[in-house]
């Protein structure tokens, strides 16, 4: 059933996300083939930018997508209804950071606690997994902070990569024992080069499938490797 809400909003988000990027971004994207053009599948990527990852995807992906997104960094309560009303409108599953919330002087401590942040996680994962069994596509972050942020990231190095959190793998893993097929993820590589305006390279890889006969630190670990070699993080500077 189509879900003219849901296209409005699709539309609405792709208009603003062009006006952003308008003089400030320009997106390179390749491998988009192997994104299928229908059907569930997740994409694992990187993080760099708090604000151009989300600018190059919409850029790069014609297919309607959903991200999973983090709260934690609202520093009021207006900030914080407005983007959780978005995400809600989006069907974007919003999570919340427990190690973000420890930090001293976040002004999020004030909206939200150490009990909240379960409260989400469960609610996301749900939502993660409703979305890919109903065929959609899916981004995830598995590093979960940007190299770059306006409020807080523990990244102090450009090309600091964080180990990828397992959060992913369950999703894929919960979505698939419903549906019963296996899933795509998905990696993508994500690189820029500062100027007037940024340029940033989108690079998605071959689909990487759980396989019964890898355990689930190694899954985590290929799909690293492969995000970081998208990336161009291992090839040396010339």
């Amino acid at each position: 059933m189509i879900n003219f809400t849901e296209i409005i909003i699709d539309k609405s988000m792709r208009s603003i996300a062009r006006g952003l990027a308008a003089n400030r971004l320009k997106t390179v994207a390749s491998g988009l083939e192997n994104i299928p053009a229908r059907g569930p599948a997740l994409i694992a990527a990187r993080h760099y930018h708090h604000l151009f990852d989300g600018l190059a995807l919409f850029a790069a992906i014609p297919r309607r997508f959903h991200v999973v997104v983090t709260l934690d960094w609202a520093q009021n309560k207006p900030t914080r209804f407005f983007f959780a009303t978005i995400n809600q409108l989006a069907r974007w599953p919003t999570l919340l950071r427990g190690d973000a919330l420890l930090r001293d002087g976040n002004g999020s401590r004030k909206l939200f606690s150490q009990r909240d942040v379960q409260r989400y996680r469960r609610r996301a994962m749900q939502q993660s997994v409703d979305l890919l069994t109903e065929g959609r596509l899916l981004v995830i972050f598995p590093e979960g902070y940007p190299n770059i942020d306006p409020t807080y990231t523990p990244k102090s190095k450009p090309n600091e990569f964080l180990p990828f959190k397992a959060g992913f793998i369950n999703i894929v893993d919960a979505a698939e024992k419903r549906l019963k097929q296996k899933i795509p993820i998905i990696p993508a590589g994500l690189r820029y080069t500062q100027g007037s305006p940024w340029m940033g390279y989108l690079q998605f890889g071959v689909p990487i499938y759980r396989d019964g006969s890898v355990s689930k630190e190694e899954l985590i670990d290929k799909v690293e490797k492969a995000v970081k070699q998208l990336s161009a993080l291992n090839r040396p500077r010339l």
